[in-house]
């Protein structure tokens, strides 16, 4: 434990979400931690936190990926007995954990990275969904590049703006966005 008078080393601050940062983590006492510390553990937890939830996604979406039947109700009702969830929570994780592993591999690697949040990735998903895999894509690494520095409700009106068409001197045809403003 880091206890009172003990200064922790600012490297652990930098670490990459996972094993070594989780140790480091279970090392402190707030309590003891002066104030100005408290902000990058609380960071550095958010970041672990969306490491975690990286991987809750591929073990969702893998056992999405397996017969009885292949992402079907039974693994929502699954996912839903194991994780004490309603049913219609449920269905959502498992959805939004097939779409990260299988559509949106970028914001799947920024989760795991602690960049983004699962609320974030929540809104990449969702507003995304019903584009192209190229267009997709390209809506998806500009999102990135924003994300982190945005709140949810930020992230989902930028992209809200970003993937509407314009009203004049464009006709939004080819599935073009303006993403890239």
């Amino acid at each position: 434990m880091i206890r009172p008078g003990d200064h922790p080393s600012a490297a652990w601050a930098s670490l990459a979400p996972g094993t070594v940062l989780n140790a480091v983590l279970e090392t402190f006492d707030p309590p003891a931690l002066p104030r100005r510390d408290l902000p990058r553990v609380a960071a550095a937890y958010q970041r672990q936190g969306a490491h975690l939830d990286a991987m809750r996604a591929r073990v969702i979406a893998e056992l999405a990926s397996r017969p009885e039947p292949p992402g079907g109700p039974a693994t929502s009702v699954t996912i839903a007995e194991a994780l004490h969830l309603d049913l219609d929570s449920a269905t959502e994780l498992v959805t939004l954990a097939v779409d990260l592993v299988t559509g949106l591999p970028a914001t799947l690697a920024a989760l795991d990275d602690g960049r983004i949040t699962l609320p974030k990735a929540r809104v990449i998903a969702q507003r995304t969904r019903r584009l192209g895999p190229a267009t997709r894509a390209a809506v998806e690494a500009v999102a990135l590049a924003r994300a982190p520095e945005l709140t949810e409700p930020q992230l989902r009106r930028w992209l809200d703006d970003a993937m509407t068409p314009p009203e004049t001197g464009g006709n939004g045809e080819n599935g073009e966005t303006r993403a890239s403003s």
